[in-house]
């Protein structure tokens, strides 16, 4: 049973990773919303994801990549490699949803597949071997890691804010 879940959850974090790096609409459509944000904006020009992404270089840790999947909606992700300060494996992505007619932007993070699994099957397999106390680590590092991304995509709302926000009305 223990290897069963293992052999899970490696497939599905390799089928997590080809839909994220192939920016599938469906993976950062659809999943288990955990951050919500509405942006009141004045604007939407069609470089809309390539002025966010440009603002987001960071020197610190991953950088946010922005991707246009349709006409009003923009995937967001940080990049899964590179050299850095800071190194964790993300526990959300982004979509940055615009409604011009109501001239609000609609920023939701959804939790990763891995993540979902990762919580729901992992007591099964510690209960089995009785080490819980990993599962108390585990879900101590999702949170610490959770919390940074969500910082970093309030910051993607302050961006926005910037440079298409009331204040330009």
């Amino acid at each position: 049973m223990d290897h069963l879940i293992i052999y899970i959850l490696t497939l599905l974090l390799l089928a997590e990773i080809l839909v994220s790096w192939t920016w599938m609409g469906f993976y950062f459509r659809y999943g288990l919303p955990v951050y919500r944000r509405k942006v009141r904006i004045n604007k939407f020009g069609p470089k809309f994801a390539e002025e966010l992404e440009q603002m987001h270089h960071s020197n610190v840790s991953l950088p946010l990549l922005f991707r246009a999947i349709s006409m009003r909606e923009i995937a967001f992700r940080e990049k899964a490699y590179g050299i850095y300060w800071l190194r964790y494996a993300p526990v959300i992505r982004g979509l940055i949803h615009v409604s011009e007619d109501r001239r609000e932007v609609h920023i939701t993070g959804l939790l990763n597949w891995y993540v979902i699994l990762l919580i729901v099957f992992l007591p099964l397999m510690l209960a089995l071997d009785e080490v819980w106390p990993y599962y108390l680590v585990i879900l101590a590092a999702v949170s610490i890691i959770y919390a940074i991304q969500w910082y970093r995509f309030g910051e993607v709302g302050k961006k926005l804010e910037t440079l298409y926000g009331k204040q330009h009305y």
